[in-house]
């Protein structure tokens, strides 16, 4: 790349305005003419050094009014919510200038698969130019709309102006669900599943059995006085569930342990296997709660009601294995704030067993089944070895197993709803309608995830 000088910088609350030098012929030019002049001065001489110079004011003049009467906007219209939705937005250039736009280039730094927004567009004086880029969304996850720069520049290419905008928009799109068959659903036996509790908030009850150091993020109304008397540092009560079952989702993140590739691999096929148990155990009237130990931790704390599957799913969007994460660390980092009452449902494709003795210490003795542990078998994901043989042992330690081979668990692509994209019908008038749209912005029953945003 050409090396670049700044020679003008205009910052405003989103964006960033400068005007550079990328041509240094005309100047070099100048120099040598003046000097000349200076040397022998003569008429010829003066001419060329006055009409080189005219030409740089010109070129200048030119950028300076594309820099501050050139602008660019983006307005998403159209927002995916799942896997096979179309994303659309519509990109404006406009030109205040009575000069026109002979070229604008626009690099966009979104990270969204497959989505191309970078092109070259023209515009006339006291005019705009509209268009509009979509694409249909392929992988579920976080993904950002911008930063972005639009790119312009004189006739001559003296000079090029940048404008940088800063604003970055947030896309989320969610894991699919599946149709779970009903042997892999939890078996569900603790007390507490006949008779609801009637109280405002079904967490807390009269008996507290236990303490725990406080973590970050704790209610204060939790503190046991006593014990953090006696202790010197706060501790928190746990609560009896007298009527209320509550399951720990516990995700295996290691990078290691997991097969294949693309949307058949180990990983997404567990994010599947726990975006659907969520949503079934929720219908439920189960509280539902989340752990992940990945490259940030994540805890959402069991909760009921399908508003709280919203932000579980938001949760499993963006998770992505990592490095080296035992899941007997993991689970030792579950037992600090989860009770020995809870169900812990783990997901992992893991053939050692070192995990096992930590799965136990979370159930306590509250009896068989109250931990199970979904395997994902790796041989059919293309690894090497299969998960059947420890259905025993698992067995032996009171923990209730199962095996899930790929393809088992199909996503249900209309779990949200039929996918939205543009699809025409034909009248017999011969006038075209549009039989199906993508999906508005702001879904009303979601609340403003993605909004419109000006740039």
């Amino acid at each position: 790349m050409k090396k670049t000088l700044t020679i003008w910088r205009q910052v405003r609350k989103n964006s960033t305005t400068t005007i550079e030098v990328v041509q240094w012929l005309p100047a070099i030019a100048f120099l040598a003419l003046l000097v000349w002049y200076l040397a022998t001065p003569s008429k010829i001489g003066a001419m060329a050094a006055a009409g080189l110079l005219a030409i740089v004011a010109i070129a200048f003049g030119w950028a300076m009014q594309m820099a501050k009467h050139v602008s660019g906007s983006r307005r998403l219209q159209y927002s995916a919510l799942q896997v096979g939705d179309e994303l659309e937005e519509e990109i404006i250039l406009k030109n205040r200038s009575f000069l026109p736009v002979l070229w604008a280039e626009f690099v966009d730094q979104s990270n969204i698969p497959d989505y191309y927004v970078s092109s070259v567009r023209a515009a006339d004086g006291q005019s705009q130019v509209r268009w509009h880029a979509e694409t249909i969304c392929s992988r579920r996850g976080v993904f950002l709309l911008g930063p972005w720069e639009l790119r312009l520049g004189d006739p001559l290419g003296i000079f090029r102006v940048r404008q940088q905008y800063h604003q970055r928009q947030e896309v989320l799109i969610y894991p699919p669900l599946a149709d779970l068959p009903p042997h892999l659903l939890p078996y569900i036996g603790v007390q507490g599943d006949e008779r609801p509790l009637h109280m405002p908030v079904r967490a807390e009850t009269i008996n507290a059995f236990s303490a725990r150091p406080y973590i970050a993020g704790d209610p204060l109304r939790h503190l046991h006085w006593r014990t953090t008397a006696r202790k010197d540092q706060p501790f928190v009560k746990l609560f009896d569930p007298e009527a209320a079952t509550s399951v720990w989702l516990v995700a295996d993140c290691d990078v290691g342990q997991h097969c294949g590739e693309g949307q058949d691999s180990s990983f997404e096929t567990m994010i599947l296997i726990l975006a659907s148990l969520s949503a079934q155990m929720l219908r439920d009237n189960l509280a539902v709660g989340l752990f992940a130990d990945a490259a940030q931790q994540v805890i959402i704390r069991p909760e009921r009601g399908q508003p709280h599957l919203w932000e579980i799913l938001k949760a499993l969007a963006p998770l992505e294995p990592v490095g080296s994460r035992p899941l007997a660390i993991s689970l030792r980092k579950l037992q600090q704030i989860s009770s020995p009452r809870n169900m812990t449902v783990v997901v992992t494709p893991r053939l050692d067993l070192d995990w096992l003795p930590e799965l136990s210490r979370l159930s306590g003795l509250t009896g068989a089944h109250h931990a199970q542990a979904i395997l994902l078998d790796r041989e059919s994901f293309g690894g090497v070895g299969k998960s059947q043989p420890l259905l025993p042992f698992l067995a032996g330690a009171g923990v209730h197993g199962q095996v899930i081979e790929r393809g088992q668990v199909k996503p249900n692509r209309e779990s949200y709803g039929e996918a939205r994209r543009w699809d025409f019908q034909s009248l017999a008038t011969g006038r075209v309608v549009a039989r199906h749209t993508p999906r508005v912005v702001e879904p009303p029953h979601l609340g403003s995830y993605n909004s419109e945003e000006r740039l």
